[in-house]
């Protein structure tokens, strides 16, 4: 299958809130919203199949940004497990709905938050990024003798 031929669905049930995410100013794009929501749904373990969706998006406007297919990948390897195949390129639809299946989880999770904290989506954003920024610092600082004995040379 060739990329020019793929798409991108958005759940229609989710529409108010990917429009809301960008109408706040939280994101400038909705490739940005469903990025940002496919991060959450597999950082929270959120993969909710959909069956209705508005105008599908381009793979190609997708992956603009350089990380965009990387983030697709690693979303849909995690979720293959040890089928490693899924990574190749006759795959690739099976990719992108693994990967609308978690933005669809993660736009749910975000109206979740919304509804029980009672606080504008702008600032569970913040919170969401601030809480991923803060678990990725307790990498601790590594001697060049410790990284030198890991290796099996």
């Amino acid at each position: 299958m060739q990329t020019q031929e793929v798409r991108v669905r958005r759940p229609q049930r989710h529409e108010a809130l990917i429009q809301q995410l960008r109408d706040d100013g939280v994101f400038s794009t909705m490739r940005d919203v469903l990025l940002f929501s496919a991060a959450v749904g597999s950082a929270q373990e959120r993969r909710v199949p959909f069956d209705a969706s508005n105008e599908p998006i381009r793979y190609e406007t997708v992956t603009d940004p350089a990380f965009a297919e990387t983030l697709i990948n690693m979303i849909a390897a995690v979720a293959a497990g040890d089928d490693a195949e899924i990574l190749d390129s006759s795959r690739i639809q099976e990719r992108v709905t693994i990967f609308e299946e978690y933005a669809n989880g993660g736009l749910e999770y975000l109206q979740e938050q919304m509804n029980t904290r009672q606080q504008r989506v702008e600032l569970i954003v913040e919170s969401l990024v601030t809480d991923a920024l803060a678990g990725s610092a307790s990498a601790e600082p590594v001697s060049v003798e410790e990284l030198l004995d890991s290796t099996g040379w």
